[in-house]
């Protein structure tokens, strides 16, 4: 059953990325067309790996939200206020809760249900329906939850993950929350996709096998930022495509440095992983 469960992740992953920030923002957006496809622009050139799931209008400021649970607010033209990892939230021990808007409790608040790993919330996050979930809750910054709404089937509860996993970002991220995780296909195959992050800033993200083994570490860069060598393989391999402007730098767990670049030719969407001298370690 449970490899079961894991296929099925694996397969909504590939399926999620197939979705450009572009096609979903003419789904789910409550703000002017305008607007919606300059939102959608700026996500898909600075925040690549991942998608809008929905964006709101509130007055004169459009806050898009993105799978990772982030959001960023704009002015009506376009223009970024502010970005917000949402750490404040208390997502970091949802259990897979989702917020069923169409079913209220008697007090007329929304009922809560487990998602498809169930458990039982912790941190305020209240009961779902599943069994309990697993995990040490010791992340958990403590204070009351919010509920994070469920993005894609890929995604997972973080106070569900691992003890592995759980015991590698004690060690080396003591003070850092979790925000987000998720199951994803790469070059390495099946793997667990743990955000965490301090206060206000950006998450890093980390990346473990299916064994819960630490593999690399990646956080968002400008694509100006990449060594020389990488931007000339670019140059000279995937000159027809447009590059976005921000990569990721891997840090793996021998110390190596890889970048990740993103890039598109009309429809189609790229993404290189370089070694730090450009040479090609693995092209999606």
């Amino acid at each position: 059953m449970k490899k079961l469960i894991f296929s099925v992740l694996a397969l909504a992953a590939v399926m999620v990325s197939c979705t450009s920030n572009e096609e979903l923002a003419a789904g789910v957006s409550s703000a002017s067309g305008s607007t919606s496809a300059t939102v959608a622009a700026y996500v898909a050139e600075n925040y690549p790996a991942t998608t809008i799931v929905s964006t709101t209008t509130s007055g004169s400021v459009v806050t898009a939200t993105l799978n990772t649970g982030e959001t960023l607010s704009f002015t009506k033209n376009g223009s970024l206020i502010s970005y917000s990892n949402n750490a404040v939230e208390g997502i970091d021990a949802d259990s897979l809760i989702v917020t069923d808007s169409t079913s209220t409790d008697s007090e007329g608040r929304p009922h809560h249900r487990g998602g498809h790993g169930g458990g039982r919330g912790h941190g305020g996050h209240g009961e779902g329906e599943g069994p309990e979930g697993h995990g040490p809750d010791s992340l958990q910054a403590g204070g009351e939850g919010h509920g994070h709404p469920r993005h894609f089937e890929n995604e997972i509860a973080v106070d569900s993950l691992p003890v592995i996993v759980n015991d590698y970002i004690l060690a080396n991220y003591s003070g850092y929350k979790v925000i987000h995780a998720q199951v994803d296909t790469i070059c390495q195959g099946i793997v667990t996709e743990v955000l965490v992050c301090t206060t206000a800033t950006e998450p890093v993200k980390l990346v473990f096998d299916a064994s819960g083994v630490y593999l690399f570490k990646a956080q968002r860069i400008k694509y100006a930022d990449v060594p020389a060598e990488v931007s000339a393989a670019v140059t000279a391999n995937y000159s027809t495509y447009s590059v976005k402007k921000r990569s990721e730098k891997f840090t793996l767990a021998d110390g190596s440095i890889q970048y990740k670049v993103f890039m598109s030719l009309d429809s189609t969407r790229k993404s290189v992983t370089f070694n730090a001298d450009g040479t090609v370690s693995c092209e999606k």
